[in-house]
C-alpha cells in the first residue's frame, strides 16, 4: 500500500454563511464536494486507500453515505480510514499522518472543497511523485498585483502609493499536494519543533529545502468558500 490519500473534509466552513450548512455535503447537481473529490480517488488503481479527516460524529455519520453511494456506483471500493480532525488545518494532517499505513511510501493531502479535481490528474500526480519525491497542483498567477507602499487611514478612498510586483515566477497553491510520506512526517515534524505557521504541504517541505514539482491542470480547480461560489461550481459541472 504504497499511495494512500489524506482527504480534508473537516473544516468548519466559517465563511458559508449558513448555520448548520456543511460546505462538503451542499448539494451540487445531484452529487456535492465530498462526493465528488472521494470519487476522483476511487476511480484510479493509482490509489491504494484514503485517511479521511472528519469535522464530528454527527458529519462523519453522513460523510459514511456519501461514501456507500460512491462504492454502489464506482468499480471498486476502498475501506477508509477515519480520522477527527484537529484545529488547524496542519494539526488534521498530522493526524492524517499518523494513520496512514506503515507501508505507505506516498501521500496525496487533498481539500475536499476542491471538488472539480479529476482522475486523470491524480494519475499525473503518481506519475511524477513517484520520480521527484513531491508535486502539487497550482496554476501561474495571470493578474497584476499591487503593493500599497503607504497608506495612512483605512479610507479607500484615499490616494495611495503603489508598486508592481514581478508575476513571472508567483502560483497559487491548490491541491492535490503529494510528497513522500517521510518528507512530510520531517518537515511536520521541523515546523512542529520550531513552532512554525504552515498553511499547506509544500510549505513544510520548504522548510526542509526539498524541491517540489508544480503541475497546472488545463481546467478549473476552485475551492469552495462562500456562497458565491455555487453558481460557479454548478456551472462547471453542468460543463463536465
Amino acid at each position: 500500500m504504497k499511495h494512500c490519500a489524506i482527504l480534508l473534509a473537516g473544516g468548519s466552513g466559517s465563511r458559508m454563511n449558513a448555520q448548520g450548512e456543511d460546505k462538503l455535503l451542499f448539494p451540487i447537481h445531484s452529487t456535492n464536494s465530498f462526493r465528488l473529490s472521494y470519487e476522483a480517488f476511487l476511480n484510479t488503481n493509482k490509489i491504494d486507500n484514503v485517511v479521511i479527516i472528519y469535522r464530528d460524529h454527527e458529519q462523519l455519520k453522513l460523510l459514511k453515505i456519501e461514501i456507500d453511494i460512491a462504492h454502489q456506483t464506482g468499480n471498486r471500493k476502498f475501506d477508509p480510514i477515519v480520522v477527527k480532525g484537529g484545529t488547524e488545518r496542519k494539526d488534521s494532517v498530522l493526524n492524517g499522518l499518523a494513520n496512514c499505513p506503515s507501508t505507505c511510501e506516498f501521500v496525496y493531502v487533498h481539500d475536499c472543497a476542491r471538488p472539480m479535481i479529476q482522475t486523470k490528474t491524480i494519475n499525473q500526480l503518481h506519475e511524477i511523485v513517484s520520480q521527484t519525491g513531491a508535486v502539487a497542483i497550482a496554476r501561474p498567477l495571470r493578474d497584476t498585483i499591487k503593493i500599497i507602499e503607504e497608506k495612512d487611514t483605512e479610507d479607500w478612498r484615499t490616494p495611495c502609493t503603489t508598486k508592481s510586483m514581478d508575476r513571472s515566477n508567483i502560483w497559487i497553491m491548490e491541491t492535490p499536494q503529494v510528497a513522500r510520506k517521510d518528507w512530510l512526517q520531517e518537515g511536520m515534524n521541523f515546523a512542529l519543533d520550531q513552532d512554525l505557521l504552515t498553511t499547506d504541504e509544500v510549505s513544510v517541505l520548504e522548510l526542509i529545502q526539498k524541491k517540489v514539482t508544480l503541475l497546472e491542470t488545463e481546467y478549473p480547480n476552485p475551492k469552495i468558500t462562500s456562497q458565491a461560489d455555487w453558481p460557479y461550481l454548478t456551472f462547471l459541472l453542468s460543463s463536465k
